[in-house]
């Protein structure tokens, strides 16, 4: 709306609502942008979103399995609990498929590739080599799916930090 100048405020009205509500500061309120509104970091709108989200996650992961058939050459890793990439690798064959170093080296390129945010800023400026290889072992995928024929993993979706309350 302040775009099209519809508002001269900026700061997200929801999530203005939402910190007057549990009585926190709305100081320091980010931008009221469509993929701020439309994202889990909107204190307003972030259990619809996280619920929507689930609700896909779990359908399209409920059409995955339907697909997979006792001959597949795909095995499906869903972690019981939050795992990290890390603490997986430790209970996991994926030693089986690349080593520990490839695996890192290639999370390396694709981090590249986004955004470093700015809380994290420090620690990239001060070793980005371990900052992506940290990021990588320190997150949680959703799923992981194993095709040990091609030597494969496949990593579907890491939960976003906003995802685990």
């Amino acid at each position: 709306m302040a775009k099209i100048k519809q508002r001269s405020d900026v700061s997200c009205r929801l999530c203005k609502r939402a910190r007057d509500q549990c009585s926190a500061s709305t100081g320091n309120l980010p931008e009221d942008t469509y993929g701020h509104i439309n994202s889990a970091f909107c204190d307003g709108m972030a259990t619809t979103v996280t619920a929507a989200h689930r609700v896909i996650w779990r359908r399209l992961y409920a059409s995955i399995q339907a697909a997979h058939t006792p001959t597949s050459i795909l095995r499906f890793v869903t972690p019981d609990k939050e795992s990290s990439m890390s603490t997986l690798w430790q209970e996991e064959e994926f030693k089986q498929i690349c080593s520990r170093e490839s695996l890192t080296e290639e999370a390396a390129n694709i981090g590249k590739t986004m955004i470093v945010k700015e809380h994290e800023r420090a620690r990239y400026d001060f070793d980005p080599t371990m900052f992506y290889a940290n990021r990588f072992w320190n997150r949680s995928p959703d799923d992981i799916v194993i095709n040990k024929n091609h030597r494969t993993l496949y990593i579907l979706e890491f939960k976003q930090s906003s995802d685990r309350n």
